[in-house]
């Protein structure tokens, strides 16, 4: 069962950190969520600007162009957030340093390390744009940190063109590669976007959905996911791969 919300949408300012007016516990939750967030914006970036380096396709070069513009725009975003409440980006990159090694920051960490090609270019937008639109537009749009709230209204409007790339992208693949080419190259991915979301019923997500910075838990938006990517991926003759039950999830 969800916990009771404690702080409605919008209802935190900076200055009521800052000052205090909080319980000091909101405060902690709160930077450990946005660091993480600008965190996975950064490494999407660090993953588009190293894809538009070796680029082979041209033609996809405007689109990778504007998305590194609006990655690095998004993760700036959140970090100025961070700076309002005197948390600078290299505190708050430090703190994340222990996350890294979590299962939810495989897919960000392999866009920015190792993707190469076209074809991971697209698995990383399916991986990366359409989760991030899910959390963002379901988690933060309506954070009860104002800050957090109208930085996701601003990103949202640009993540949604991503994922449209993304889905006009996967149909493309579909006709140059062939089904079986793109769905080997999602089974490589999937489970990585799936935990992306993280763990269910932690206790940081607890004080999350407690402090109204969430409005849902990671399994509800994994689920979700899940859904939306199987029902694309069948007009395209592709089968969602199976996945093993729980966080974190492999392939089945």
């Amino acid at each position: 069962m969800a916990p009771r919300r404690e702080f409605t949408p919008r209802s935190v300012e900076a200055e009521d950190v800052r000052l205090g007016r909080v319980d000091p516990h909101y405060a902690k939750t709160l930077i450990r969520l946005l660091a993480a967030h600008a965190l996975a914006e950064k490494l999407t970036a660090l993953g588009y600007q190293r894809a538009l380096e070796a680029l082979a396709d041209e033609a996809l070069r405007p689109v990778v162009e504007k998305n590194l513009r609006e990655e690095r725009r998004h993760a700036a975003l959140v970090y100025r957030a961070l700076g309002e409440i005197g948390v600078s980006q290299t505190e708050a990159d430090r703190a994340m340093m222990p996350a890294l090694k979590a299962p939810s920051f495989e897919a960000p960490l392999r866009f920015a390390r190792r993707a190469a090609g076209a074809l991971d270019l697209l698995m990383a937008s399916l991986s990366l744009d359409m989760t991030g639109l899910i959390m963002i537009g379901i988690n933060y749009k309506d954070s009860s940190y104002a800050p957090h709230a109208q930085a996701a209204e601003r990103i949202l409007e640009e993540e949604a063109e991503h994922e449209m790339f993304g889905a006009g992208e996967l149909a493309r693949a579909v006709e140059r590669c062939g089904c079986e080419a793109v769905g080997e190259a999602l089974r490589g991915w999937l489970p990585a976007a799936v935990n992306f979301f993280g763990p269910p019923g932690s206790g940081f997500t607890y004080d999350c959905l407690r402090f109204g910075l969430k409005a849902r838990d990671n399994d509800e938006l994994a689920e979700l996911y899940l859904s939306m990517l199987e029902r694309r991926l069948s007009h395209l003759g592709i089968e969602l791969p199976k996945l093993t039950r729980g966080y974190p999830h492999a392939l089945a």
